[in-house]
């Protein structure tokens, strides 16, 4: 399978995951080592496929579920450079009272075989900005 294959069966089970909360689906999708860098987050580098699972749940939970709404697009088709893969993405948060908070990002994938041995996260330094003021200002209404 090509690594843009791979990908999008990867980005399918993640939505499918956001949706059903069954987060082991992930596993065939990582290596046991893998690394997960969330470039400018509070949890810089995990380390293994099972604390990367746990940290997207919990990601999930604690953020994109206390929306009413959340919607992941593409901004640019993948690319690959032989077993890496990266593209741009926007993820639009909606909730009653409150602007969109609207966060956009670069995901860039390395793959071992089928495997993703690593897959780092960066937000741009706007939408980081953007996150914090929408947090200061409407984190009050967001379910606890």
């Amino acid at each position: 399978m090509s690594p843009i294959d791979r990908f999008n069966s990867f980005a399918a089970d993640f939505e499918a995951c956001v949706a059903d909360n069954h987060w082991d689906r992930l596993e065939a999708y990582f290596d046991k080592n893998a690394r997960y860098w969330n470039l400018g987050g509070p949890d810089p580098s995990i380390e293994g496929r099972e604390a990367i699972l746990n940290f997207l749940k919990n990601d999930v939970s604690n953020n994109d579920r206390k929306f009413d709404s959340r919607t992941l697009e593409a901004l640019t088709e993948p690319i690959v450079v032989g077993n890496k893969l990266s593209r741009n993405w926007r993820c639009t948060y909606k909730l009653a009272g409150a602007p969109d908070l609207v966060v956009e990002g670069e995901a860039r994938y390395e793959f071992e075989g089928e495997l993703i041995s690593s897959l780092e996260e960066e937000i741009t330094p706007d939408s980081l900005q953007r996150y914090v003021e929408w947090m200061e200002k409407y984190s009050s209404r967001l379910p606890a």
